[in-house]
């Protein structure tokens, strides 16, 4: 459940939200602010006493809608089966600590 990525996006935003600093030093740092819609999704989702960890966790789920969403917009072949019935996406999340898959739609 942990995702690197994510926690590491999610984190920057925060920082940057926080920051006047607005510049981007790292080919990392400008990835990990790409995921900006995401982990600005998370934190309006959660009570605004929320920290870091606990938006970081929600992002994740917020994350796999957010990639499902993307395949549809940017992949007319998945939208198209989609659409006719012959493709469904189910996200899942993989939790490292137990070897399950959360399957969330």
């Amino acid at each position: 459940t942990k995702c690197g990525a994510i926690y590491g996006a999610t984190n920057a935003y925060l920082e940057a939200k926080n920051s006047e600093v607005s510049s981007v030093n790292s080919a990392l740092e400008g990835l990990l602010l790409d995921l900006a819609p995401v982990a600005e999704k998370a934190l309006a989702d959660m009570a605004s006493n929320s920290d870091a960890e606990t938006v970081a966790a929600h992002a994740v789920r917020v994350n796999v809608f957010h990639t499902i969403d993307f395949l549809l917009k940017y992949s007319a072949p998945i939208r198209e089966k989609v659409k006719n019935g012959q493709l469904e996406i189910q996200g899942g999340i993989y939790h490292l600590d137990s070897g399950n898959v959360e399957f969330m739609g």
